[in-house]
């Protein structure tokens, strides 16, 4: 069955000002919002090219107080079309839902309080706005959007509304309340809402945005003309946006994905969540360079950026579902300079931020995937840059690591803002990435020998052993996890998962069993828990350095515990995988999976699941994250146990009995999974 919005929904998140909450944001394809921690406030309305920053509007006062400092929970629920926000005072039900209109610069507001008394009662409602307005070309390409401080206001009393406009380019915000208003001033709109016993009363608020001011009133005066199917409306556009991922020949996509069938509700619920956590980082804004992207983080932060990293791991979804978009962020990149940057910016066209060390490997992994799943061996002849072939840049990627090469035969990644950011001991010579060196020159062997060019294939194959010799010295036997060499030579134990699960994943062929067993055991020990993991283990060296849940003691990054899974399976045990589900799958109670969320060993759960971790200081980690497609990779290439080979042929080995893929896209033809086996559609 192919899913709808309201199966992504989430549980109802019941939080005060003083809960550690990251709220949850929306997007249109084009924008993205993110509501703010009271029953109307929504923040960082950012349509490129026009910003507000992280600017808060539509603040909520009730009877002249502003609401969050009653300290009275509210509820958030999310689902992709909209977010439901409810709250209840002195037998008053309030409930807001708040959404993006699909492609539009719009956000919609209705507002509904329902008397539950057997009086009448009378409520004063403020909402307080802001502006800060701006159209920006330039500085997207920074962790925060732009803005304008100082906007120009004024009053249109026709439309209830406050219009924002900015000085130092053509950009306007217009925000408007439908229905009777008491007063509207430079600090907001006031409304007195008088309801009946058992009654409701509802309102709705727009803001638009455009460079034309009279633009931004027509389209108000047709929002107030229907607003009451807007949310309707809205649902279906969603709707059409979820099932088309999984039609063949659909409009949006040039690929599809398979739809999951299994009385495994957790398995579901992850294969599902991980594949909206990728769409919903689409962006189809007439104004980029590229055309389609793919943003990596939302609601708040780098909004019109791609990490490298991020997409790498959702790869297997990117080459199924829209691998013409992977092929061509693919070229984009290869005629950028990887070793300076950790992604691109879609307005400008610029690479952006400082150099992952990981990114010569998730360049070689994402061209896997995308000639695994399409089989377009003639796109290596092409030339993106009219100079050399993909062939000849691919090479480059795999071959990189000897620019980087020590006297220990190791390669040497540099500092901390190369690596994991907030471990400062996990530096240089890592285990992790040499062992990824290794799979790199491994696949290279393995895709030149079916080419036929055996020269390179074998050249390939023979720098493997070295390194893996070599790596073997930054091991700590018995203990089940490695060292960083420094550049001194002083080898630093780091007790941390990126080792584990990249070493199983890359190189577990090569590892001995009781290797493995021992860092299966660190793992359970150390980094596993009931609902998460730890990045870090607890008795790391390390451990004070940063809060920063991403890659420390108190939480882990949201493909942290899928890679683990990954290398659970390929360790053969699949008890553990297959048992640690249920608690996985409760973390996504809160919708898509954030760019971290605290182990429950931390932070008290929410809605039964590990706690996403909040965006502000010191933690610094937004409301969801793209690497979300790394749960599809786990469950199609892992329990599914679907593998491929150069020559076209796909095969399932499934290493748990109640899994069911339908519609498998393959090199143009399609699959099924079932009970009997792995069967090409007719």
């Amino acid at each position: 069955m192919i899913p709808d919005s309201k199966f992504f929904q989430s549980d109802e998140l019941k939080h005060d000002l003083n809960s550690h909450f990251n709220p949850p944001g929306l997007t249109n394809f084009i924008g993205v919002a993110q509501v703010d921690n009271d029953l109307t406030g929504v923040r960082g309305l950012n349509f490129p090219p026009f910003g507000t920053s992280l600017n808060r509007t539509c603040g909520f006062y009730l009877d002249g107080v502003y609401f969050p400092s009653k300290n009275i929970p509210v509820s958030f629920q999310w689902r992709p079309d909209r977010i439901i926000r409810k709250t209840r005072v002195d037998g008053v039900e309030y409930q807001t839902d708040t959404m993006l209109l699909g492609y539009q610069n719009a956000l919609i507001i209705r507002f509904r309080a329902k008397n539950t008394t057997g009086i009448e009662q009378e409520k004063k409602i403020k909402l307080q706005l802001n502006g800060g307005v701006t159209s920006n070309l330039k500085d997207w390409a920074n962790w925060i959007p732009p803005m304008e401080e100082n906007n120009n206001q004024e009053f249109d009393f026709s439309r209830n509304a406050i219009i924002y406009s900015a000085k130092k380019s053509k950009a306007h915000l217009l925000q408007s309340v439908t229905g009777e208003v008491d007063k509207i001033n430079r600090f907001g709109i006031e409304k007195t809402l008088k309801i009946k016993p058992g009654k409701e009363f509802e309102f709705y608020f727009f803001a638009i945005i455009d460079e034309n001011v009279i633009n931004t009133q027509n389209f108000c005066d047709q929002l107030n003309q229907k607003k009451e199917t807007l949310f309707q409306s809205n649902t279906k556009f969603w709707d059409d946006q979820i099932k088309s991922i999984f039609e063949k020949n659909n409009s949006n996509y040039d690929g599809h994905l398979p739809i999951i069938s299994t009385g495994n509700k957790s398995l579901e619920k992850l294969y599902y969540m991980g594949i909206m956590g990728v769409v919903y980082f689409r962006r189809d804004n007439p104004i980029s360079c590229m055309g389609r992207t793919y943003d990596t983080l939302m609601p708040r932060y780098w909004q019109t950026v791609t990490f490298m990293w991020d997409y790498y791991l959702s790869g297997t979804v990117h080459a199924m579902l829209d691998p013409s978009v992977m092929r061509k962020y693919l070229e984009y990149w290869m005629k950028m300079d990887t070793h300076t940057c950790f992604g691109s910016e879609y307005i400008s066209g610029k690479p952006v931020g400082n150099w992952y060390s990981i990114n010569d490997h998730a360049m070689v992994m994402m061209i896997k995937e995308y000639l695994r799943w399409t089989g377009d061996y003639q796109w290596l002849d092409s030339k993106p840059d009219k100079k050399r072939t993909v062939s000849q840049f691919f090479d480059t990627y795999v071959d990189e690591y000897k620019n980087f090469m020590s006297k220990n035969k190791l390669a040497d990644y540099g500092g901390i803002n190369n690596l994991l950011e907030c471990v400062s001991s996990y530096v240089h010579e890592v285990a992790s990435l040499n062992a990824a060196n290794i799979a790199n020159l491994k696949y290279a062997s393995d895709l030149y020998s079916f080419l036929g060019e055996n020269k390179k294939s074998e050249t390939f194959l023979d720098a493997c052993a070295p390194i893996l010799e070599a790596l073997g010295d930054l091991y700590v036997n018995g203990n089940g996890y490695w060292r960083a060499r420094q550049p001194d030579g002083v080898l630093l134990e780091v007790r941390h998962a990126y080792d584990f699960f990249t070493v199983i994943n890359t190189i577990g062929s090569f590892l001995k069993d009781e290797q493995k067993d021992e860092m299966v055991s660190f793992f359970l020990k150390e980094l596993k828990t009931e609902k998460w993991m730890r990045a870090l283990s607890e008795s790391d060296n390390d451990a004070m350095f940063s809060l920063r849940p991403d890659h420390q003691w108190n939480g882990a990054y949201p493909a942290w515990p899928s890679q683990s899974l990954i290398a659970l399976i390929k360790c053969g045990e699949i008890e553990i995988a297959t048992n640690w589900l249920d608690g996985l799958a409760e973390s996504a109670n809160q919708g898509p999976f954030g760019q971290a969320h605290f182990s429950e060993t931390i932070m008290d759960m929410d809605s039964n699941g590990a706690r996403k971790s909040s965006a502000e200081q010191p933690w610094i980690c937004d409301w969801t994250c793209s690497s979300n497609g790394n749960w599809v990779d786990t469950i199609i290439n892992g329990f599914a146990g679907i593998q491929t080979t150069f020559d076209g042929n796909i095969t399932a080995d499934p290493v748990i009995d109640d899994i069911e893929l339908f519609g498998i896209n393959h090199r143009g033809r399609e699959y099924d999974l079932t009970k009997s086996g792995l069967k090409r559609k007719k």
